[in-house]
């Protein structure tokens, strides 16, 4: 599910997003997903992988930010 949200607790944090409860990590993994093209049925660190590839990229990572901060 999200075994990687923990590792983007800094990058969360920038834009105001605090996950509290396994439900608030659902959320977020979910979206996670969602914008960057993986299905609920890809595994956690397939999905973490893919994310560490956009958040090295400045215009994929500012991708996610506004996709989130819009969200959430």
């Amino acid at each position: 599910m999200s075994c990687y949200i923990r590792y983007m607790k800094s990058t969360l944090n920038e834009i105001g997003i605090n996950p509290q409860t396994k439900e608030d990590r659902k959320d977020i993994d979910f979206r996670i997903r969602e914008i960057i093209g993986k299905d609920n049925s890809d595994k956690c660190n397939e999905v973490w992988k893919e994310v560490k590839i956009w958040l090295k990229d400045e215009k994929m990572k500012e991708k996610i930010i506004e996709e989130l901060k819009s969200d959430f």
